[in-house]
């Protein structure tokens, strides 16, 4: 079993999870937990791995999408309810973000009150969190151990909450638990992740830790993700892409870039209708790449080499036949978007915080032509 003292407590191994939990609880000294999970699989062995005498309580959140308020809302009622003295959150990242916001929002804060007082990109506030193991069950989850928490909001919008809170007190990254994703779920995911390590790597501020472990990502995904698609039996491969999953969530602190700002405009136009996250990272990494290519021309050499490209080689035509080798949508024409969508989504995209660290500063009306390109 390999432990990773690195931000917080990552065991990262096969079965981890029956090898790690109870020493984890133990440590927090934790015997009554909440348990936020998203599918039948994980749960079922996560709750054969509880130490004897665990009392667990239980709350489930959609199997895709973005953490909910009113699930998250849901979650922090139950651990205050059931007096539990710890979140156990397992599965992708909308059920790792609800465990996270239930955990700092069941000491007495509603859910409400806690993203109202926390801004667009401020702390949460409030009172003592409940601490959370985080169990990933795919790549698009950061390996559960980011700051940071996105909650779609009763009102359609989607909500970042950043508070060092958020990061789990550990994360139990087992590849096991992600053999059963089909093969689009694992695109998804896997170009999630990839796109995660070189947006940071090509952002604007200036952190080189965050770039060397983004580099790293980049070459563990460019070498993996296609075969862990084609073949989903394959844990090596899968590993791989939990472990840049891991390498992307580590770095990210740096700040992402214009695919992350679109991507997740487009997400909030579409509300419930919304694609699963990753999924238009196919559509939208060669137009960001094009326009981002005048700041950022001198890093793409090094993205190229991380991904195993030939020298000389075109980055952002590169990774569109990537997308197309993918079981990923390549266009955005299918979402069917007017022109009054695209321009609410390009306004959107530019208030991103993500938009920040773009390489480029990206206006609304450059977003648009984006948008344009990618249809």
């Amino acid at each position: 079993m390999s432990l990773i003292t690195y931000l917080t407590r990552v065991h990262f191994a096969d079965r981890v999870l029956e090898d790690a939990l109870e020493s984890e609880l133990a440590l927090l000294g934790a015997s009554r937990p909440l348990v936020v999970a998203d599918g039948p699989e994980a749960l079922d062995r996560l709750m054969l791995s509880l130490p004897r005498g665990t009392r667990a309580a239980a709350a489930f959140v959609p199997p895709s999408g973005p953490a909910r308020e009113a699930d998250c809302a849901a979650a922090a009622l139950t651990l205050a309810a059931e007096g539990c003295d710890c979140v156990i959150a397992v599965g992708g990242a909308g059920a790792i973000d609800a465990g996270k916001i239930a955990g700092l929002a069941g000491a007495g804060a509603g859910i409400a009150a806690l993203l109202a007082g926390a801004g667009g990109a401020g702390g949460a506030g409030g009172g003592r969190a409940r601490p959370v193991i985080a169990v990933p069950t795919t790549a698009d989850s950061g390996a559960g151990v980011r700051a940071a928490v996105r909650v779609l909001t009763a009102a359609g919008r989607h909500h970042w909450l950043r508070d060092r809170r958020l990061v789990p007190a550990a994360a139990l990254c087992d590849p096991t638990l992600a053999a059963a994703d089909t093969p689009a779920a694992t695109a998804a995911a896997g170009l999630d992740a990839l796109t995660h390590c070189l947006e940071t790597f090509l952002g604007n501020a200036f952190n080189p830790p965050a770039d060397g472990i983004a580099l790293e990502g980049l070459r563990r995904a460019g070498r993996h993700l296609e075969p862990a698609v084609a073949d989903g039996t394959d844990l090596g491969a899968r590993r791989e892409l939990l472990a840049a999953a891991l390498n992307g969530a580590l770095a990210d602190q740096k700040g992402l870039g214009g695919v992350h700002a679109l991507a997740h405009a487009l997400e909030e136009a579409r509300g419930a209708a919304a694609p699963r996250h990753g999924s238009l990272h196919a559509a939208l990494l060669p137009p960001v790449l094009a326009f981002n290519a005048p700041a950022g021309r001198e890093r793409f050499a090094a993205v190229a080499a991380a991904l195993g490209l030939a020298p000389g080689a075109d980055l952002p035509e590169a990774l569109l036949r990537l997308a197309e080798r993918l079981p990923l949508p390549a266009r955005l024409g299918p979402l069917g978007l007017d022109g009054a969508q695209l321009d609410r989504v390009a306004r959107r995209a530019e208030a991103d915080p993500a938009n920040l660290t773009n390489p480029r500063l990206a206006s609304a009306a450059d977003y648009r032509a984006m948008l344009e390109a990618a249809l």
